[in-house]
């Protein structure tokens, strides 16, 4: 089997609506993964990943303003957060922090016109799963929630805006 790199699978889409410009991956929680790519075109390069903690909120608040300000992404993406039913249990009583945190990013990106999205953890990660990131050099032992933002950036570079739900673009 032929192993293709992360670059060349992107390229071999051809250019149509190919991103190009920085992309902030998260996957949002208490502990939220992070994942910086710079997208030009004809390489990708993952800059860098972290996992921070982002609760309670005022920390979420803290390190999402420092991201944006300290790496000023062309566009967020992010990881959907659902209650599904068969969770609605667990979620009996909680603040739902993760659904705060999201908020709280939101909220950052509009008030930086950032466009921001969101795609769900199954579309990333059926397609980005751990042996494509090993072949692609990007996966991140030990860093399993900076792992899944580094799906939702992967994914998002190679197949743009069709693998948002809703990329919402800022005007001025």
């Amino acid at each position: 089997m032929k192993v293709i790199s992360f670059n060349q699978l992107r390229n071999a889409a051809g250019p149509v609506d190919r991103f190009i410009g920085r992309v902030l991956a998260l996957d949002p929680g208490e502990t939220t993964g992070a994942a910086l790519f710079d997208a030009s075109e004809l390489e990708v390069t993952l800059l860098a990943t972290a996992q921070i903690k982002t609760w309670p909120l005022h920390a979420a608040v803290s390190h999402f303003e420092r991201l944006l300000e300290l790496h000023k992404p062309t566009v967020v993406v992010y990881e959907k957060y659902h209650i599904y039913e068969w969770k609605a249990e667990d979620h009996s009583w909680s603040s739902v922090p993760t659904i705060q945190i999201i908020g709280c990013l939101k909220t950052l990106c509009i008030q930086r016109k950032i466009p921001y999205g969101s795609q769900t953890a199954q579309v990333a990660k059926q397609f980005c799963t751990d042996e494509k990131l090993e072949t692609w050099n990007f996966y991140k032992k030990g860093e399993k929630h900076a792992r899944d933002a580094v799906r939702h950036g992967c994914y998002f570079l190679l197949f743009g805006n069709k693998g948002l739900n809703n990329l919402t673009k800022m005007t001025s």
